[in-house]
């Protein structure tokens, strides 16, 4: 019997996390009945000149809001989003360069792109590898425009906007149209909940209120807001969401002991362990071939331990942007994004 192949998860300068860990939401589309005070639309338009505005239509997180969710809610198809496109472009950001940024899978996404009727010179098609973290504003607009940008930096400065596809429909509705926005697309899953699902919400709605009959009854888990590589955890449910919110992602308290983790890589589980004793660094070098700025995120690490978290600043530490995939990729589950932004916040 021939052996079973042995499939090689470990990705040069990024992960494919839409091919290792694929979510399936379910197709209905659910509202959340919510009478409190609802957050109106809001964008803040910079005063700086654009020169380019870049939309997002790449996620390469598989917990993030789908292209064909926004369109089948918000749209009719995918070239009346481009005619939407066209008049926020005329009438907020005149004479810039619209950059559709489209996963290489989404074949029939990019052939419409291109094939969109009246797009003239201000419309140009990019195809990106959906590999995490490409889609993140430093990474995305070097690789659409070839230009530089620090973390953190407003992209604004450089005269560029990057949008998400909600993002452009709410321009259109809330400043052309002149229509009340009451409702935002979040999609929730994760294995603490019951089914994945994609749900309307009105910004200001608490998140509790929006995972109440969703959430495993039988588990202790912990909730992330904006993925659980790079977002922020919640410990108060009585957080509201806002226009920003991307999605909500709950995971199962894990809060046991993984035996022999470092000699387990090939499974890459997320964890939420809580038993997060020091562990060693095994000098495996998988934080290095994973960073997508190819920094060598165990430096960081030994700087930390060792008390010398100045020192952190010599190996390019403010190149880095965030991701977490250090974190996630490490065999001894070694803190590393929280050490780095630790490192980050000395002056």
């Amino acid at each position: 019997m021939a052996k079973k192949k042995k499939v090689k998860r470990v990705y040069k300068n990024g992960f494919n996390f839409l091919e290792t860990y694929p979510v399936e939401f379910s197709k209905k589309v659910e509202t959340v009945k919510y009478d409190g005070h609802v957050d109106a639309f809001d964008f803040p338009f910079p005063d700086k000149k654009i020169d380019h505005v870049i939309i997002n239509l790449c996620p390469t997180e598989p917990w993030a809001l789908s292209n064909s969710a926004v369109i089948n809610n918000d749209v009719q198809d995918f070239p009346d989003f481009l005619n939407k496109l066209d008049k926020v472009r005329t009438g907020h950001f005149p004479e810039s360069h619209c950059h559709v940024v489209i996963g290489t899978q989404e074949t029939e996404l990019v052939k419409e792109s291109k094939q969109h009727k009246g797009h003239g010179d201000w419309l140009h098609v990019h195809t990106l590898d959906p590999i995490y973290p490409n889609d993140a504003p430093v990474l995305i607009v070097k690789k659409t425009l070839g230009l530089d940008v620090a973390y953190g930096q407003n992209t604004a400065e450089i005269g560029v906007v990057i949008l998400e596809p909600q993002t452009v429909v709410g321009i259109f509705e809330h400043y052309i149209q002149k229509n009340e926005l009451g409702t935002h697309l979040v999609p929730i899953s994760g294995t603490g909940l019951r089914e994945n699902k994609i749900l309307k919400v009105k910004p200001g709605t608490p998140i509790q209120r929006i995972l109440d009959g969703n959430v495993r009854e039988d588990i202790k888990c912990r909730v992330f807001v904006n993925g659980p590589l790079n977002g922020a955890e919640v410990k108060d449910l009585t957080q509201k969401i806002d226009w920003s919110t991307k999605n909500i992602v709950v995971l199962e308290e894990k809060d046991y002991k993984i035996p022999f983790n470092y000699a387990r890589v090939d499974e890459l589980l997320f964890t939420t362990s809580l038993m997060g004793e020091l562990r060693r660094c095994i000098y495996c070098n998988y934080c290095d071939d994973i960073c997508p700025v190819g920094l060598e995120p165990a430096l960081y690490w030994h700087c930390y331990i060792r008390g010398e978290k100045q020192k952190a600043r010599l190996y390019a530490l403010e190149k880095c942007i965030e991701c977490g995939l250090c974190s996630f990729i490490c065999p001894s589950k070694l803190e590393l994004l929280q050490v780095i932004k630790e490192c980050k916040s000395l002056k």
